[in-house]
C-alpha cells in the first residue's frame, strides 16, 4: 500500500514544527550546506534542519572567513548530525539517507561523508582528497595532534608551504572525534585543517547560501583569511586591556597564555597515575559520596504539606468529617522540590606547592563528586589552573631586555585547563584527571586571574543557581611578578575579583588546603590534614544545594 502523500507546503509546516520541537527553543542562525527550509522535502533534510539547529555553535562560525566558512559549515554539518544519530536512532535512519546522495565528484561532499563516518567511530570507505603533490611540512599531522586547541598569536604564522595528505586529515578528523559535544574544543582543534583546506581547494569552495547571506549584510567585502584572525585578537586583546585597567591590573604580555582541555597535556604515564588512587583508603570517601547523594536524592523526592483545606483528599483523615468538631482540613498538597537547577564549577590549584597527598586526596575527592553530581542529574565543570613557567620564564628575560623601566604587571604565562565541561560526561573525561596528579615544582598560581576566568564561564550558564568552589593552598603568588610589582601586586587583583564575584549571582566558597584563606573570601573553609578535604567538599556541595536544610539544621 503506498504511503500517503503529502503536499509540499504541508511537508514545510510539518518539517518547521519538528525543528523547532527538537531544537527545545534554540535558535540558530543560517542552516545546514546545501539545505533550507524549503528544500527539507525528505524526513532526513528535516532531521538535518534541526540538529542544526539543536547543536550548532555560531559563535565558532564568525571565526572563520569567507572561504574558510563553508569549510567549517560541511564539519560542523557532520558534528552535530552525528550527536542527533547518537541520540535519537531513528534520527539515525534517515540522516543515514543524506550520505548517499551527495555528489561524488565534490571534495567538500565526500569530507563530509567521511567526516560523519570517523566521527560515528567507522573506517572511511571512499578517500577525500585526490593524490595531488603539492610541498608541505612533513611534520604537520604529528604537530597538529600535539597542538591541538593551540591559539594563533600575531605575527606567528607561516606561509602555507605543504601538502594535505589523506593521512593528515584523517588523523584530524579522528582526534576532533574526541570533542564532539565540545564546539570550542572541535572548533580549535579543525581550525588549522580548515585553513588549508581552504587554501588547497580556492577553485571548489562549497557554496552555503547562509554564509553568502551573511556575507552580503556586510557588503560582500572578501578579507585575506588572516586578516579576520588578527582583527579577532586585537579586539580579544582590547577588551582585556579595558578589564585591567577597570580592576586596577596590569598584564606584561597575553602571548604565552594557555587555555585548553587537559587532553593536550595528559599523558598514558598521567593514565597510570590515575589508577594509583584505588590504591588509596577510598572507604571513608565513598561513604561521605553516598551521604551527598542520599541528600541530594531525598531532595528531589515528594514532599507533602498536610492538613489542608484544598488539594488531594488525604484518606486517613476521613474521620475528622464525622467527628463532634468536623474540620475541612482532610486535603494535602504536593510540596515543591527545594533541590534548584544548578551547575556547579569546580576550580583546582595545580602549583607546585600542591603536592603529594594533598593532591591525591584533592583528586580523589573531585573523581567522586562529580560523578556523584552526575547521578544527581546536575551540571559540573572542573577547571585547573597555574602558571606556564618556572626558571626559564621568557616574559621576566624580555622585559629585562626592556630595561625593567617600569611596572610590567604579571610577569608570567597562565595555563587554564578545562578538565570537564558542564556538557562533557564524567566518563569520558575522567582519564585526564591524571595530569592533576602530575607534580609540577616551580609553577605559581595566580588565582584572581582563575576566578575571573571561571566565573564568566559559569556566567554563561542558563542554570539559575550557580555555585563556584575554589580548592586552593594559600594566597596568589608569582616570583617574578612579586618581585617586579611587589608581593601584594597580585593580592589586590585577587580581593577585587572576589568582591565583584560575590556581587553577582555566583555562591562563590573556598576551602583552604593547608593554609588559611579567609583573609581573602568571605565564605572559606580550611582543613588541616589531606583527609578532610573529601569530608569538607561533600558538606559544602551538600549545604549550597539544599540550603533549606542548611537552615533547618542552624535552627
Amino acid at each position: 500500500m503506498p504511503a500517503p502523500s503529502i503536499d509540499a507546503s504541508r511537508h514545510v509546516e510539518l518539517s518547521s514544527a519538528w525543528e523547532r520541537t527538537y531544537a527545545a527553543g534554540r535558535k540558530a542562525p543560517g542552516h545546514p550546506p546545501d539545505l533550507a527550509l524549503g528544500k527539507a522535502t525528505t524526513r532526513g533534510a528535516a532531521d538535518a534542519l534541526a540538529a542544526w539547529r539543536r547543536w550548532h555553535a555560531p559563535n565558532q562560525q564568525q571565526r572563520f572567513s569567507a572561504n574558510q566558512r563553508p569549510w567549517f559549515d560541511m564539519l560542523e554539518r557532520a558534528r552535530v548530525e552525528t550527536l542527533a544519530s547518537a541520540e535519537l536512532p531513528g534520527m539515525a535512519s534517515n540522516l543515514a539517507t543524506l550520505m548517499t546522495g551527495a555528489d561524488a565528484k565534490s571534495v567538500s561532499e565526500r569530507l563530509y561523508r567521511v567526516a560523519r563516518q570517523v566521527f560515528a567511530g567507522q573506517n572511511p570507505t571512499e578517500p577525500v582528497l585526490i593524490p595531488l603533490a603539492v610541498p608541505y611540512e612533513t611534520a604537520w599531522p604529528m604537530r597538529l595532534i600535539r597542538t591541538w586547541n593551540k591559539r594563533k598569536h600575531k605575527g606567528t604564522e607561516r606561509h602555507l608551504d605543504f601538502v594535505l595528505t589523506e593521512s593528515c586529515l584523517l588523523q584530524a578528523l579522528q582526534e576532533a572525534a574526541r570533542h564532539l559535544d565540545d564546539s570550542q574544543a572541535f572548533t580549535d582543534g579543525l581550525a588549522e585543517l580548515i585553513a588549508r583546506l581552504a587554501e588547497l581547494h580556492r577553485a571548489e569552495t562549497p557554496s552555503n547560501p547562509a554564509s553568502e547571506a551573511t556575507d552580503s549584510e556586510t557588503g560582500g567585502e572578501q578579507e585575506h583569511p588572516d586578516s579576520e584572525h588578527f582583527a579577532n585578537t586585537s579586539l580579544a586583546e582590547e577588551l582585556a586591556e579595558r578589564d585591567d585597567m577597570r580592576q586596577g591590573y596590569a598584564v606584561f604580555s597575553r602571548q604565552w597564555d594557555e587555555e585548553f582541555p587537559a587532553s593536550r597535556w595528559a599523558t598514558q604515564q598521567d593514565t597510570i597515575a590515575l589508577r594509583g588512587l584505588d590504591r588509596l583508603d577510598r572507604r571513608r570517601v565513598r561513604q561521605l559520596a553516598h551521604r551527598l547523594q542520599r541528600r541530594l536524592m531525598a531532595a528531589r523526592q515528594r514532599h507533602w504539606l498536610f492538613d489542608q483545606e484544598e488539594g488531594r483528599l488525604d484518606s486517613r483523615q476521613l474521620a475528622r468529617l464525622v467527628g463532634d468538631t468536623p474540620t475541612r482540613r482532610v486535603f494535602r498538597i504536593e510540596q515543591t522540590s527545594p533541590l534548584p537547577d544548578a551547575c556547579v564549577t569546580l576550580l583546582v590549584d595545580q602549583s607546585g606547592s600542591m603536592s603529594g597527598r594533598r593532591r591525591h586526596m584533592a583528586a580523589l575527592a573531585i573523581d567522586l563528586a562529580v560523578h556523584t553530581l552526575e547521578t544527581c542529574q546536575i551540571r559540573c565543570e572542573v577547571l585547573g589552573f597555574t602558571t606556564r613557567f618556572a626558571a626559564d620564564n621568557p616574559l621576566e628575560a624580555q622585559w629585562r631586555r626592556n630595561r625593567m623601566d617600569h611596572l610590567p604587571g604579571r610577569l608570567n604565562a597562565i595555563r587554564h585547563l578545562i578538565y570537564k565541561s558542564a556538557e562533557q560526561p564524567w566518563r569520558r573525561q575522567r582519564p585526564q584527571l591524571g595530569y592533576l596528579l602530575r607534580d609540577l615544582p616551580g609553577h605559581e598560581n595566580i588565582d584572581g586571574e582563575a576566578i575571573d576566568w571561571a566565573a564568566q564561564r559559569l556566567s554563561r550558564r542558563p542554570e539559575p543557581h550557580k555555585i563556584l568552589i575554589v580548592l586552593s593552598d594559600g594566597a596568589p603568588y608569582d616570583k617574578a611578578t612579586a618581585q617586579a610589582n611587589g608581593r601584594d601586586f597580585l593580592e589586590r587583583h585577587l580581593r577585587h575579583i572576589i568582591t565583584e564575584v560575590e556581587s553577582s549571582p555566583i555562591h562563590l566558597t573556598a576551602i583552604g588546603t593547608g593554609q588559611d584563606v579567609a583573609r581573602f573570601y568571605q565564605h572559606v573553609l580550611t582543613v588541616r590534614q589531606p583527609e578532610e578535604v573529601a569530608e569538607t567538599l561533600f558538606e559544602q556541595l551538600g549545604d549550597l544545594l539544599i540550603p533549606g536544610q542548611t537552615a533547618r539544621r542552624a535552627s
